[in-house]
């Protein structure tokens, strides 16, 4: 029987460091790049979940024989520093961050120059934070980082994209969210999104601010920690739905219409309207801690409803939504079913975080028999898969989030080269 999960090791294990990079260019310090179809580029949530990997990768493998942990240890410390250092560089006045970073082609400076022009443009994704703290936690002090600095951008944030009625904060517009056609945000109205991915992390973003500033002695933390716990209750209150045990996002575009003489007997008392789509993102309270007890429970075990559940892991995308498509796309990557690794692992967090652990060893077992087929068949990993088929949809060569799989493998306190458990 072939062990997928030692083919998978051991490809990680050799190929995972090709994401680390020099400085050079435009940046000041080294950093990490996706991999394949990303090989000069730093982007916000692909460098913090490579970053995320990577550390993993150099822990669980360091008591292998012909692994050098303390050389790796390092390159990926100075790497992962350097992630959020470059982003620092590129932080406007105002507190704005650019979601990317490119030395040439279509994105360099293309999201600075529109913000300063003063067009419609996101900012980086709320994960820089989440970043340092997972740096922090493993190699100890932030005496590297201006973290007074980097809070700026929440500020802009709290300012730009923060939508006081309903205490939810909200997408400007489609482009550059992360889950590129979700399709609560993609081709819908601008500034009208109540995003459940962008909420869960940034509640998450929010309490790793707060933690990394109350190491720095900043006064600013406790204002990071309110801002969090309200989040908090207004994803709760908002984007859970009590029947379905599932969390959803939300349209917060509901206007006050009592200067209408025709509706002066009631206006809406409703802050949002439901955006009831069946996404992985239902996962994201449970797997970032916004949920607990039976409401993580009730919605992190929906990773196996059979509209969910594939033999790959999860669909991004309920099969029953009148959207679920599989076609390879890029600019937007596509979200509405395909198998993305990502997914796969903040359900499998959702699932841990939960205490469904036997669950959760499902989800691992199919990531990696996914994985080691792929790495069998092509010597590659994808960026994402055909969920029924496990069939490799686009970017052979990919590794960022799909070095998560050492994760998972990590947090179930496996061993390098052991055999799988059932």
């Amino acid at each position: 029987m072939t062990d997928y999960k030692v083919i998978t090791e051991n490809y990680i294990k050799e190929n995972a460091f090709c994401m680390l990079k020099n400085a050079s260019g435009v940046f000041r310090y080294p950093f990490v790049v996706p991999g394949a179809g990303y090989e000069s580029d730093l982007w916000d949530w692909d460098s913090f979940w490579s970053s995320y990997a990577l550390i993993d990768i150099t822990e669980y493998f360091k008591d292998v024989k012909d692994f050098d942990y303390e050389t790796r240890r390092n390159e990926v410390e100075r790497h992962a520093k350097g992630n959020i250092l470059n982003f620092l560089d590129r932080i406007e006045p105002d507190g704005f961050i650019p979601g990317t970073v490119t030395s040439s082609g279509l994105f360099a400076d293309y999201f600075i120059k529109r913000h300063r022009e003063g067009k419609t443009v996101n900012q980086c994704k709320p994960v820089l934070f989440l970043q340092a703290a997972k740096i922090g936690e493993t190699y100890g002090g932030f005496d590297w980082l201006d973290a007074e600095k980097l809070s700026v951008y929440l500020d802009y944030y709290r300012k730009e994209q923060y939508h006081s009625v309903s205490g939810l904060y909200f997408w400007k517009n489609d482009v550059m969210i992360g889950i590129d056609n979700n399709p609560a945000v993609f081709g819908r109205p601008e500034c009208s999104s109540g995003d459940l991915f962008l909420n869960c992390f940034m509640y998450a973003e929010l309490l790793a601010a707060n933690e990394v500033l109350s190491e720095v002695k900043s006064p600013k933390s406790e204002k990071y920690k309110e801002w969090a716990e309200e989040l908090g209750q207004a994803i709760e209150t908002l984007l859970y739905n009590e029947k379905d045990g599932f969390y959803y996002s939300a349209d917060i575009s509901v206007r006050d219409t009592s200067d209408n003489i025709f509706h002066k007997g009631m206006k809406p008392f409703w802050k949002v309207l439901p955006i009831k789509i069946k996404m992985w993102s239902g996962f994201l309270p449970a797997a970032l801690g916004v949920c607990s007890g039976e409401r993580a429970r009730k919605s992190a075990v929906h990773c196996f409803d059979e509209d969910f559940i594939c033999p790959c892991g999860i669909r991004t995308l309920s099969k029953d939504e009148r959207m679920y498509n599989t076609e390879s796309t890029s600019n937007p990557s596509n979200w509405l079913g395909p198998v993305w690794i990502v997914a796969n692992y903040c359900a499998f967090k959702a699932l841990k975080n939960a205490g469904e652990n036997e669950l959760a060893a499902s989800i691992v077992k199919r990531t990696v028999t996914l994985l080691g087929k792929d790495i069998e068949s092509s010597g590659h990993m994808s960026e994402s898969y055909i969920p029924e088929t496990g069939e490799r949809m686009m970017h052979n060569g990919f590794l960022n989030w799909d070095c998560l799989v050492i994760s998972m493998l990590k947090e179930q306190e496996c061993e390098p080269g052991t055999i799988l458990k059932e």
